[in-house]
Protein backbone atom coordinates (compact mmCIF):
# COMPACT_ATOMS: atom_id res chain seq x y z
CA UNK A 1 0.00 0.00 0.00
CA UNK A 2 1.59 3.44 -1.16
CA UNK A 3 2.57 5.79 1.57
CA UNK A 4 0.50 9.35 2.02
CA UNK A 5 3.09 12.17 1.39
CA UNK A 6 3.79 14.52 3.62
CA UNK A 7 1.60 17.82 3.76
CA UNK A 8 3.17 20.47 1.52
CA UNK A 9 3.96 23.12 3.69
CA UNK A 10 6.42 20.68 5.78
CA UNK A 11 10.04 21.40 3.89
CA UNK A 12 12.69 18.72 4.40
CA UNK A 13 16.29 19.19 4.55
CA UNK A 14 18.95 17.06 4.53
CA UNK A 15 20.45 18.47 7.56
CA UNK A 16 22.85 15.65 8.88
CA UNK A 17 22.74 12.86 6.99
CA UNK A 18 22.08 11.82 3.07
CA UNK A 19 19.64 12.27 0.54
CA UNK A 20 16.20 11.97 0.90
CA UNK A 21 17.03 10.39 4.45
CA UNK A 22 15.30 13.04 6.72
CA UNK A 23 12.34 12.74 3.81
CA UNK A 24 11.95 9.12 3.62
CA UNK A 25 11.80 7.87 7.82
CA UNK A 26 9.59 11.32 8.49
CA UNK A 27 6.89 9.64 5.41
CA UNK A 28 7.08 6.36 7.11
CA UNK A 29 6.37 7.97 10.56
CA UNK A 30 3.17 10.38 9.64
CA UNK A 31 1.80 7.33 8.15
CA UNK A 32 2.70 4.85 10.74
CA UNK A 33 0.93 7.33 13.77
CA UNK A 34 -1.38 9.08 11.88
CA UNK A 35 -3.93 7.43 14.19
CA UNK A 36 -1.70 7.92 17.02
CA UNK A 37 -0.69 11.79 17.28
CA UNK A 38 0.30 12.27 20.75
CA UNK A 39 2.83 9.26 20.51
CA UNK A 40 5.87 9.39 22.19
CA UNK A 41 9.33 9.37 20.55
CA UNK A 42 12.64 9.16 21.16
CA UNK A 43 16.24 10.26 19.02
CA UNK A 44 19.31 9.44 19.33
CA UNK A 45 22.18 10.98 18.41
CA UNK A 46 19.48 13.76 17.95
CA UNK A 47 22.45 16.57 16.57
CA UNK A 48 20.65 19.62 15.68
CA UNK A 49 17.16 18.62 16.69
CA UNK A 50 16.47 18.64 12.79
CA UNK A 51 14.44 15.24 12.50
CA UNK A 52 12.67 15.98 15.96
CA UNK A 53 11.65 19.51 14.76
CA UNK A 54 10.15 18.21 11.79
CA UNK A 55 8.18 15.45 13.61
CA UNK A 56 6.72 18.07 16.00
CA UNK A 57 5.78 20.39 13.03
CA UNK A 58 3.55 16.97 11.43
CA UNK A 59 2.27 15.68 15.09
CA UNK A 60 2.05 18.74 17.83
CA UNK A 61 0.54 16.88 20.20
CA UNK A 62 3.71 14.36 20.46
CA UNK A 63 5.87 14.09 23.07
CA UNK A 64 9.88 14.17 22.00
CA UNK A 65 13.03 13.27 23.77
CA UNK A 66 16.54 13.85 22.60
CA UNK A 67 19.99 13.22 23.38
CA UNK A 68 23.29 14.06 21.83
CA UNK A 69 27.09 14.65 23.54
CA UNK A 70 26.57 18.17 23.26
CA UNK A 71 23.75 20.38 23.50
CA UNK A 72 21.91 21.98 20.45
CA UNK A 73 21.05 25.46 19.80
CA UNK A 74 17.26 24.93 20.66
CA UNK A 75 15.90 22.51 22.46
CA UNK A 76 12.75 24.39 23.63
CA UNK A 77 10.32 21.90 21.89
CA UNK A 78 11.90 18.57 23.29
CA UNK A 79 12.87 16.95 26.26
CA UNK A 80 16.71 17.06 25.98
CA UNK A 81 19.22 14.91 27.42
CA UNK A 82 23.10 15.59 26.90
CA UNK A 83 24.33 12.12 27.20
CA UNK A 84 27.10 9.46 26.28
CA UNK A 85 25.71 7.27 23.72
CA UNK A 86 28.36 4.78 24.52
CA UNK A 87 26.93 4.70 28.20
CA UNK A 88 23.73 3.76 29.70
CA UNK A 89 21.11 5.64 29.30
CA UNK A 90 20.29 8.38 31.94
CA UNK A 91 16.65 7.63 31.53
CA UNK A 92 14.35 5.88 34.29
CA UNK A 93 14.52 2.44 33.57
CA UNK A 94 10.82 1.88 33.24
CA UNK A 95 10.70 4.55 30.80
CA UNK A 96 9.37 3.11 27.53
CA UNK A 97 9.03 5.33 24.22
CA UNK A 98 6.29 4.13 20.70
CA UNK A 99 9.30 5.13 18.35
CA UNK A 100 12.95 4.73 18.41
CA UNK A 101 15.24 6.64 16.06
CA UNK A 102 18.72 6.71 15.00
CA UNK A 103 19.48 8.74 12.21
CA UNK A 104 23.02 8.41 10.50
CA UNK A 105 24.03 8.09 13.98
CA UNK A 106 26.40 4.54 15.06
CA UNK A 107 28.85 5.55 12.67
CA UNK A 108 29.62 8.39 15.05
CA UNK A 109 30.50 6.56 18.62
CA UNK A 110 31.64 3.33 19.38
CA UNK A 111 29.92 0.29 21.55
CA UNK A 112 27.12 -0.32 19.10
CA UNK A 113 25.93 -3.36 20.90
CA UNK A 114 25.08 -1.16 24.04
CA UNK A 115 23.81 1.22 22.21
CA UNK A 116 21.48 -0.83 20.59
CA UNK A 117 20.55 -2.73 23.73
CA UNK A 118 19.59 0.19 25.80
CA UNK A 119 17.47 1.66 22.69
CA UNK A 120 15.38 -1.51 22.11
CA UNK A 121 15.28 -1.50 26.27
CA UNK A 122 13.15 1.72 26.25
CA UNK A 123 11.08 0.77 23.28
CA UNK A 124 7.51 -0.34 24.09
CA UNK A 125 6.19 -3.96 22.88
CA UNK A 126 5.24 -3.62 19.51
CA UNK A 127 6.50 -0.40 19.64
CA UNK A 128 8.62 1.52 16.15
CA UNK A 129 12.27 1.07 15.61
CA UNK A 130 14.27 3.01 13.22
CA UNK A 131 18.11 3.03 12.16
CA UNK A 132 19.63 4.00 9.39
CA UNK A 133 23.23 4.29 8.55
CA UNK A 134 25.60 4.80 5.86
CA UNK A 135 26.03 2.20 2.99
CA UNK A 136 29.78 1.05 2.57
CA UNK A 137 29.16 -2.04 0.46
CA UNK A 138 27.97 0.13 -2.82
CA UNK A 139 30.17 0.29 -5.61
CA UNK A 140 31.70 3.79 -5.09
CA UNK A 141 33.01 2.05 -1.99
CA UNK A 142 34.01 -0.81 -3.29
CA UNK A 143 36.26 0.78 -5.90
CA UNK A 144 37.57 3.26 -3.21
CA UNK A 145 38.81 0.32 -1.16
CA UNK A 146 40.15 -2.01 -4.01
CA UNK A 147 42.03 1.42 -4.94
CA UNK A 148 43.03 3.47 -1.86
CA UNK A 149 42.20 0.66 1.36
CA UNK A 150 39.31 3.03 2.53
CA UNK A 151 36.02 3.22 2.44
CA UNK A 152 34.06 6.85 1.26
CA UNK A 153 33.17 8.37 3.97
CA UNK A 154 36.31 6.88 6.30
CA UNK A 155 39.77 8.25 5.83
CA UNK A 156 42.60 5.87 5.76
CA UNK A 157 43.99 7.69 8.64
CA UNK A 158 41.95 8.84 11.31
CA UNK A 159 43.30 11.96 13.58
CA UNK A 160 42.39 11.85 17.05
CA UNK A 161 39.42 13.85 16.59
CA UNK A 162 37.40 12.27 14.16
CA UNK A 163 34.28 12.48 14.07
CA UNK A 164 33.02 9.58 11.92
CA UNK A 165 35.11 6.46 12.93
CA UNK A 166 32.53 3.67 12.78
CA UNK A 167 32.10 1.23 10.05
CA UNK A 168 29.36 -0.45 11.02
CA UNK A 169 28.34 -3.10 7.81
CA UNK A 170 24.69 -4.56 7.70
CA UNK A 171 24.81 -7.61 8.69
CA UNK A 172 26.16 -6.73 12.16
CA UNK A 173 22.87 -4.48 12.70
CA UNK A 174 20.81 -6.55 11.51
CA UNK A 175 22.44 -9.36 14.00
CA UNK A 176 22.16 -6.95 16.93
CA UNK A 177 18.97 -5.88 16.14
CA UNK A 178 17.42 -9.65 15.82
CA UNK A 179 19.12 -10.41 19.04
CA UNK A 180 17.54 -7.58 21.24
CA UNK A 181 13.63 -8.46 20.37
CA UNK A 182 13.22 -6.68 17.10
CA UNK A 183 11.37 -7.83 14.61
CA UNK A 184 12.74 -6.13 11.10
CA UNK A 185 9.97 -5.32 8.92
CA UNK A 186 12.26 -3.43 6.00
CA UNK A 187 14.81 -2.18 4.91
CA UNK A 188 14.67 0.31 2.27
CA UNK A 189 17.98 1.45 0.30
CA UNK A 190 17.66 5.62 -0.18
CA UNK A 191 19.99 8.49 -1.32
CA UNK A 192 20.76 7.51 -5.17
CA UNK A 193 22.94 10.47 -6.32
CA UNK A 194 22.16 10.97 -10.12
CA UNK A 195 25.99 11.09 -11.00
CA UNK A 196 26.42 7.66 -9.29
CA UNK A 197 24.46 5.95 -11.81
CA UNK A 198 27.80 6.34 -13.69
CA UNK A 199 28.81 2.96 -11.51
CA UNK A 200 25.16 1.07 -12.85
CA UNK A 201 26.85 -1.19 -15.61
CA UNK A 202 29.74 -1.88 -13.14
CA UNK A 203 27.26 -2.82 -10.44
CA UNK A 204 25.31 -5.42 -13.24
CA UNK A 205 28.14 -7.09 -13.41
CA UNK A 206 28.98 -7.78 -9.82
CA UNK A 207 25.37 -7.91 -8.81
CA UNK A 208 25.32 -11.35 -11.16
CA UNK A 209 28.16 -12.91 -9.18
CA UNK A 210 26.70 -11.74 -5.65
CA UNK A 211 23.31 -12.91 -6.83
CA UNK A 212 24.41 -16.40 -7.26
CA UNK A 213 26.54 -16.10 -3.96
CA UNK A 214 23.97 -15.50 -2.16
CA UNK A 215 21.37 -17.74 -4.32
CA UNK A 216 23.17 -20.27 -2.40
CA UNK A 217 23.93 -19.43 0.38
CA UNK A 218 22.34 -21.48 3.39
CA UNK A 219 21.14 -19.24 6.32
CA UNK A 220 19.01 -19.66 9.81
CA UNK A 221 17.71 -16.12 8.84
CA UNK A 222 14.56 -15.28 6.56
CA UNK A 223 14.87 -15.75 3.22
CA UNK A 224 12.61 -12.94 2.42
CA UNK A 225 15.50 -10.76 4.92
CA UNK A 226 18.15 -12.08 2.72
CA UNK A 227 17.33 -10.57 -0.17
CA UNK A 228 16.09 -7.25 1.72
CA UNK A 229 19.62 -6.95 2.89
CA UNK A 230 20.95 -7.27 -0.77
CA UNK A 231 19.09 -6.04 -3.17
CA UNK A 232 20.57 -4.69 -6.54
CA UNK A 233 20.12 -1.10 -5.21
CA UNK A 234 22.66 -1.25 -2.10
CA UNK A 235 25.43 -1.21 -4.63
CA UNK A 236 23.91 2.11 -6.36
CA UNK A 237 22.73 3.54 -3.17
CA UNK A 238 24.30 5.53 -0.43
CA UNK A 239 22.17 4.82 2.74
CA UNK A 240 19.79 2.62 3.95
CA UNK A 241 16.99 2.32 6.57
CA UNK A 242 16.12 -0.62 8.93
CA UNK A 243 12.35 -0.59 10.29
CA UNK A 244 11.33 -2.77 12.81
CA UNK A 245 9.12 -3.69 15.58
CA UNK A 246 9.31 -4.62 19.20
CA UNK A 247 8.17 -8.30 19.87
Amino acid sequence: MPLKPLPPHINIDNAQTQIGVNQTVLTYVYNKFENKPDFTALDLPCGNTEFLTYTKQLFPASSLTGGDLFTPAKTDHINFHQMDLTEDFPFPTEARFDLVTTISGVMMFSNTLRFLKNCTHHLKSGGTFILTNDNSSNIKDRLAFMFFGRYRIFNLVFEDDQLMTENVPINELVRIIRNHDIEIEDIVYTSLYKKDWIYAPIAAIVYATQYLYLKRMKTRLPEALKWKMYPFRHLLCRHYIIYGKKK
